[in-house]
């Protein structure tokens, strides 16, 4: 695995699962995938699994290393996955709050501005929807220039 270079932006991603957790993900990516490590550096549960507290925020991939989560901009990127599909759910209040909190927390730590926080789709040559249709990243550039 490659070291991150100093980052510059932040990714947010989803699952696209219902039912998902840090565990399952980390096998999925590496044992199915056959990557090295859970591509995310971070994770925020849902409201739906027993296996994660709502909100809660969870380690992922050390962020000294590169992620597996955005081909091609992984060696400038810290990436955060929201659990669950929210392209058929909206994110629960607790991840938009725990997202809110952690990006900030971050832009400070990395000097990183808002306009690159991006949602996965916002990338050059991407087709999914994830971070889902259910977040507006617009209203969470809004949220984090607030204040």
């Amino acid at each position: 695995m490659q070291p991150l270079k100093k980052p510059t932006h932040i990714v947010i991603h989803h699952t696209e699962r219902d039912l998902d957790f840090p565990e399952f993900i980390k096998l999925r990516h590496k044992h199915i995938r056959g990557w090295e490590d859970i591509g995310y550096h971070y994770l925020i549960g849902d409201n739906k699994n027993p296996h994660v507290t709502n909100g809660a925020l969870y380690p992922g991939r050390s962020e000294k290393l590169q992620g597996s989560h955005v081909k091609d901009h992984n060696h400038y990127s810290i990436g955060i996955c929201l659990i669950g599909n929210l392209d058929k759910k909206p994110p629960t209040k607790e991840q938009i709050q725990t997202l809110i909190q952690f990006l900030k927390s971050k832009m400070k730590e990395h000097n990183i501005p808002s306009e690159n926080i991006k949602g996965h789709n916002e990338f050059p040559g991407v087709t999914k929807t994830c971070p889902g249709k259910f977040v507006d990243m617009d209203k969470i550039r809004d949220m984090l220039n607030k204040e």
